[in-house]
């Protein structure tokens, strides 16, 4: 009982982690996002000119953005396909399709972030344009944030399985009359 409630713990901590993170990364980089193109417009409608590492600056903010959102859905559960169903389920078969999902989550995107760092790994020798940052980079990013998807899969099915967490479904949320 101390061990599950150990690991439940070790679960949580790992994910408000990932939350924090995620929460941090987001708001850099859509503020540096939003910054970059506001200069970007600014100079090229009042100076006739631009900057020409933005699009290697803007790609790259836009990847790390885009990867902490998707893996800050993933630690909220926001699948979104599977809300109708988890909402006409109740109890314990509520519970097996949560683990089901988030076991095939968490394999499919451990999968794909092994896939990624791969990448990454031979696109080290390219560069983009103008900054030539390497597109490892890029990938690298990539595989980071598949990875906490991944880690945020197996916190859930942690969290639910052996910590007994309620399962949350947006329509069952909101009561009766919903449809």
């Amino acid at each position: 009982m101390v061990a599950t409630r150990r690991v439940v713990g070790a679960a949580q901590a790992v994910e408000r982690a990932i939350q924090l993170g995620c929460n941090v990364l987001l708001l850099v980089s859509g503020l540096t996002l939003l910054t970059l193109l506001t200069v970007v417009v600014v100079m090229r409608y009042l100076f006739e000119t631009g900057m020409s590492f933005a699009p290697d600056l803007g790609e790259l903010r836009f990847c790390i953005f885009v990867m902490a959102g998707i893996a800050q859905a993933a630690r909220q559960g926001a699948h979104v396909a599977t809300q109708l169903l988890l909402y006409t389920l109740r109890g314990r078969a509520r519970l097996a399709l949560t683990l089901f999902i988030h076991g095939v989550s968490a394999f499919a995107f451990a999968l794909l972030a092994w896939y990624a760092f791969r990448n990454a790994l031979v696109a080290h020798d390219q560069t983009t344009p103008v900054l030539q940052i390497p597109w490892s980079v890029g990938y690298g990013c990539l595989s980071v944030g598949l990875a906490m998807v991944a880690v945020c899969s197996v916190a859930t099915i942690i969290r639910f399985g052996l910590g007994g967490a309620t399962i949350k479904v947006d329509l069952a949320d909101a009561g009766p009359g919903v449809v």
